[in-house]
């Protein structure tokens, strides 16, 4: 692996790790402006499973709720807040989601798993389910069942934005290194804006600097 992979591969896992997960669980940043930053406070890849997907970054940190104030939750703990709205109401999607987001970020796989499964088992088409629970399955190592799953996303949604930024992840941990370029590259058009759109881009201008970089065939 060249240095131009590495880093990318490393900013793969800081980009994550710079995301701030919607219940309040974050790595210190963000905004993947800052990842460089989050880098340099000593984030490596190895902090985290291969194959992180994005969680999205768009929406508010949810007010305390008043249980919390009775300390019928840890507040401390947002995982433990999750669980226990689950557990008030076990068909509530989006408490489903972010719980699956939580347990992936701190490597409860199985559990994030079993989250996603939940929401889909009520949601057979919810895509944020599907690409997270490709994701977790990448982690787990089932690299083929994860690339058969995101191209189906994509198949029923071709602007699925975080579906490619997430497949190029696959791809680029597998080695297919042009493949991971293409689908960063669709991530990017689709919303350039955009966390995930930003991130997508910079992957793409790290790899088009190591091309033009690359000493030419005779």
């Amino acid at each position: 692996m060249t240095r131009t992979q590495a880093l990318i591969a490393v900013g793969v896992a800081v980009a994550v790790a710079a995301v701030v997960v919607v219940v309040g669980m974050n790595s210190g940043g963000g905004e993947a402006a800052g990842a460089a930053d989050d880098a340099s406070a000593g984030t490596t890849a190895s902090t985290l499973p291969s194959g992180h997907p994005s969680v999205a970054v768009d929406q508010e940190e949810p007010a305390a709720d008043a249980d919390d104030a009775d300390g019928d939750a840890d507040s401390s703990d947002p995982i433990a807040q999750l669980e226990q709205r689950s557990a008030e109401d076990p068909t509530d999607v989006a408490v489903l989601l972010d719980l699956g987001k939580a347990y992936f970020m701190s490597q409860r796989l199985e559990q994030a798993e079993q989250s996603y499964s939940d929401v889909l088992a009520q949601e057979p088409d919810n895509a944020m389910a599907q690409v997270g629970l490709a994701m977790v399955w990448h982690a787990q190592g089932d690299t083929k069942r994860a690339q058969a799953s995101l191209r189906q996303v994509l198949d029923a949604r071709p602007d699925d934005q975080e579906a490619h930024y997430s497949l190029a992840i696959v791809y680029f941990s597998a080695g297919r290194i042009g493949d991971a370029k293409a689908e960063w590259e669709k991530a990017a058009r689709i919303e350039p804006s955009s966390t995930t759109g930003r991130r997508s881009q910079s992957f793409v201008d790290l790899l088009e600097d190591q091309e033009s970089g690359a000493p030419q065939a005779n």
